[in-house]
């Protein structure tokens, strides 16, 4: 097992200052912080546990001078900003047998060389990272987009595919990725939804051009804006019009701001959501795929169902060109949220047998009471990414490892307080009364 004596954190935004109390909880380590703002809140934060912060953006033409010194076989690097490459990063820790992980595969930018109007898919980003990994001769642990979702939302998939078995009498123990997606298949999973309500609200009144939310304004306008992609299901009867079809993933010609969908949750019941690309969606559908493309045997449908807190929606509608033109200041909603929970879970729904949905109902009061400097939103986030780490560091030459790969009993006993109250619930919910469980019964069409 390393022995970790420093910690180097790209990015000191939302997630970066609620990670501080957890990593002082569970380190006696330096702490490097680097990020493209300074500003009072990010200085006391840093000061108060003794992190030493830097102002610096990190670039394609700087990263390697400023963090190789820093760099070595008891050091842990995380990236948690916006447009710094995950794959120059890995690269580089693992010349230094660093140990890596972030949240979410990013490039250096979004802007898509091939079409200047639409930004990169995540199965372009994704794919880009498996090609890496496949040719690399480091196996110095990396682990690519474990927050909560990507990440341990990954975790709880197979938790709620064990709980459905045992409800329905199917006694399995799955280790491996063909007995996992088996068992999905004996479970017949036609649609996998990881679904989100955030109902956290703020006591400041959110000006016409300012973009509210509760974890990275930057995050999420890059989700808004990229196209809409989801795991495409083998079940699938009907490609929405224009879809680019990736094999294990389709991507639709609309970005994520303009695709609706329904979805369910054991508090909030049924909402409409977002359907915003993510990592997960990708990582989970191909996971669970029985055979080999272009014709699988079997595959889930799966995508990220997201309705953001209501301020972080109307701040949405600044989108409307398709660009953040219209948007004069971004804030992230931590210290003034007054109320209201972050209910985050993974939907399993059987064409066969009764739905399982098995999440968190997380409430602000609860997040703040278990760390500080902390939402609902970034505890679920934070915890996940300290749990990694952890299994990283017992398993430091395991390579470039997705969520699904991880030993997901470790993860989830390291997470579950934080997550905690974890419901598990059964339901016959169907969108639009409907049997069929094909996307577009699923989709909400919008009237122009």
């Amino acid at each position: 097992m390393k022995k970790i004596d420093r910690i180097i954190i790209i990015g000191f935004g939302s997630i970066a200052q609620a990670l501080l109390p957890l990593l002082s909880e569970n380190y006696n380590s330096e702490i490097i912080i680097f990020d493209k703002e300074i500003d009072t809140t990010r200085k006391n934060i840093a000061s108060e546990y003794s992190a030493i912060l830097n102002k610096k953006l990190i670039t394609p033409n700087n990263f390697q001078g400023i963090l190789s010194p820093l760099l070595s076989d008891n050091s842990f690097l995380l990236n948690l900003a916006v447009s710094v490459s995950s794959l120059a990063l890995i690269s580089l820790a693992q010349r230094f047998n660093t140990l890596y992980l972030d949240t979410c595969i990013e490039p250096w930018e979004y802007a898509n060389q091939n079409n200047k109007n639409t930004l990169k898919s995540n199965h372009s980003l994704r794919e880009s990272l498996k090609q890496y990994a496949q040719t690399q001769t480091s196996k110095t642990t990396a682990i690519v987009g474990h927050g909560a979702n990507p990440g341990f939302i990954s975790i709880l998939l197979k938790k709620a595919m064990l709980e459905m078995a045992l409800k329905n009498g199917i006694h399995e123990q799955p280790t491996t990725q063909p007995e996992w997606a088996k068992l999905s298949e004996r479970l017949e999973l036609q649609i996998i939804q990881i679904s989100e309500r955030d109902t956290q609200t703020s006591s400041k009144k959110r000006a016409p051009n300012s973009f509210f939310c509760t974890w990275s304004v930057d995050g999420l306008i890059t989700e808004c804006l990229q196209p809409s992609e989801l795991g495409w299901g083998s079940h699938e009867a009907e490609t929405p019009l224009n879809a680019k079809n990736n094999g294990y993933s389709l991507e639709l010609i609309e970005q994520g701001r303009n695709v609706i969908v329904k979805s369910w949750s054991p508090n909030y019941l049924e909402f409409n959501a977002y359907l915003l690309t993510h990592n997960e969606s990708l990582s989970i559908a191909e996971y669970l795929t029985s055979d080999t493309p272009p014709a699988p045997k079997y595959r889930p449908t799966v995508y990220y169902a997201y309705h953001p807190c209501d301020q972080a929606v109307d701040s949405m509608h600044l989108l409307w060109s398709g660009s953040e033109n219209q948007i004069e200041s971004k804030e992230i909603m931590k210290d003034d949220i007054v109320s209201g929970i972050d209910e985050l879970g993974i939907f399993l729904i059987s064409k066969k047998y009764k739905s399982l949905w098995l999440g968190s109902n997380l409430s602000i009061g609860k997040a703040r009471k278990m760390a500080k400097h902390n939402s609902a939103t970034s505890l679920q986030v934070t915890s996940s990414i300290v749990a990694g780490m952890k299994w990283a560091e017992k398993n430091s030459e395991s390579g470039v490892l997705e969520s699904e790969s991880l030993d997901w009993e470790y993860i989830y006993d390291f997470v579950e307080p934080y997550w905690q109250p974890i419901i598990i619930q059964e339901t016959d919910w169907r969108p639009n009364c409907s049997d069929t469980l094909q996307f577009h019964n699923f989709r909400v069409h919008q009237k122009n």
